[in-house]
């Protein structure tokens, strides 16, 4: 079972996008056309905004986790 908080947080985050994705809602899944913006079917604007969203929060676990004191230099120049 994952223990420190930072961890569990961004799994649930990344779970629960995962899911949301996976779920068959009609802006991520549609077997019939159903025009948006332009005429281009609805659904790839769900995946547009999806994965822009996605490579947002990827962007943010990031920068977080390299503000971690495991990911420091001073940290690896103390076990050497």
């Amino acid at each position: 079972m994952i223990s420190d908080y930072f961890e569990r947080k961004w799994l649930a985050i990344f779970m629960v996008m995962y899911l949301l994705v996976m779920l068959p809602l009609p802006f991520f899944f549609n077997t019939e056309y159903v025009p948006g913006w332009f005429g281009v079917p609805v659904f790839v604007y769900g995946w547009l905004a999806h994965g822009i969203t996605v490579m947002a929060l990827i962007v943010i676990y990031a920068h977080q986790c390299l503000k971690r004191p495991e990911y420091q230099d001073s940290v690896l120049e103390e076990l050497e």
